[in-house]
């Protein structure tokens, strides 16, 4: 493959995670309507299943493709989710919505957590995170259109026909991956699943002071997405009664995230990767407390041009988050990079889960569950990265912060 086929594919793969949480949002009336779920937190559900069912998923996957290969691991996860996309598309029940959801919340897990091992297969250090902060990039366009063509095809469809695009999408990755990607794993290098081995290799990394930390930071930081996404449409929808334009307030906000992924493409190659995370938590930090003082003083409603404002800086912060600190917390890991990455990605969408499942249940009101989201990430993501991070690194940070002030 060319280096551009395989950052496509790579990004193609990744894709379908934020395709299967950002293409259904336009058709979460329509589910509401049809099954007429009690609340608006039982429709918040189709996302949070959908993530508690990746965070298993993740734990899965992992062990299977280091053991397996990239490759099989990746189709396996494809197929998984082509069953829950089934379900769910067939659904008579509510329930049953989201028995589809978390099965493609499981299945997900395979593309996501695979593509990453690949990725750490053939790039470490600086070089990995440039390639995350490009793909991360290209993906940008997902928020920015999913929205839209989830709305197209709920309005010719209904939102069952959603799914059946998901059930495309999932068929074509396979494909195009079986049939042009070579495995990145070779034999030799292979982790056998032994039960010992594997939970001597998971305590091994569960200790890691280098990692974990920054694995809760990601939880954190995805926890505080994942609660934008859960009241995305009563946000837009109901409280500015601006449905039909939900699309492009989505792709506003995205090129937020679009911009920082931009700068640091180039940034890290000149101060790493921690500086910029300083940067983001900072920055979330201050979209946060905005955002609640914002609320607090129009009754939870305040002008969309004050939302949009200040949830593009915290969606610019994202930008500088994500990627970082997921290559932050792979770098130490090696010929581990499959179980890491599944630890990774399976506990920080578990610590993600329980995060907006809390801020659903405590908040009542959209803008004051993303504000309240931003405002506790920022300063919890903060204290955990400089535990991980190198004393020498963080007194540096910490000078420097010191100095711009």
């Amino acid at each position: 493959m060319t280096r551009i086929e395989r950052l496509a594919l790579y990004s193609a793969l990744t894709a379908l995670t934020a395709f299967a949480i950002d293409g259904i949002l336009p058709a979460m009336p329509l589910i509401e309507t049809d099954f007429d779920p009690a609340s608006a937190i039982s429709v918040s559900k189709v996302m949070t299943t959908f993530v508690l069912g990746m965070a298993i998923g993740e734990l899965i996957i992992g062990p299977l493709s280091d053991a397996a290969g990239r490759r099989p691991a990746v189709i396996f996860g494809l197929a998984i989710f082509t069953i829950g996309t089934l379900i769910a598309a067939y659904a008579d029940t509510f329930d049953a919505v989201l028995t589809g959801r978390f099965l493609q919340g499981l299945g997900v897990a395979g593309p996501k957590v695979g593509t990453r091992a690949m990725i750490r297969d053939r790039y470490t250090g600086p070089d990995m995170a440039r390639i995350l902060s490009i793909i991360f990039t290209l993906l940008i366009l997902v928020p920015m259109i999913a929205p839209a063509i989830g709305a197209i095809i709920a309005a010719i469809g209904g939102w069952r026909g959603v799914f059946w695009a998901y059930l495309i999408l999932a068929v074509l990755l396979g494909l195009w991956l079986w049939t042009r990607h070579p495995e990145t794993l070779m034999p030799d290098k292979r982790t056998p699943l032994h039960p010992r081995r594997l939970a001597t290799n998971i305590a091994s990394i569960l200790k890691r002071i280098d990692v974990m930390p920054l694995v809760i930071a990601t939880g954190f930081v995805f926890g505080s997405q994942l609660v934008y996404f859960s009241v995305a449409a009563d946000l837009f929808g109901v409280l500015y009664d601006l449905p039909t334009r939900m699309p492009v307030l989505f792709a506003i906000l995205a090129t937020g995230t679009a911009a920082a992924l931009l700068i640091n493409v180039r940034l890290v190659k000149h101060t790493g990767m921690e500086a910029p995370i300083l940067v983001g938590v900072l920055l979330q930090g201050l979209s946060g407390g905005g955002l609640l003082i914002a609320a607090a003083l129009t009754d939870g409603h305040p002008p969309l041009l004050v939302l949009l404002t200040l949830g593009w800086l915290g969606f610019f912060a994202l930008g500088l988050l994500i990627g970082n600190i997921n290559a932050l917390a792979m770098r130490p890991l090696a010929n581990l990079a499959g179980l890491g990455s599944s630890i990774i990605a399976s506990c920080s969408s578990l610590i993600a889960f329980v995060f907006a499942s809390a801020i659903d249940l405590m908040i009542d009101g959209p803008v004051l569950s993303i504000a309240l989201a931003f405002a506790l990430a920022a300063p919890l993501s903060a204290i955990c990265v400089l535990f991980a991070i190198p004393n020498s690194t963080r007194k540096q940070l910490l000078h420097s912060l010191r100095l711009s002030r």
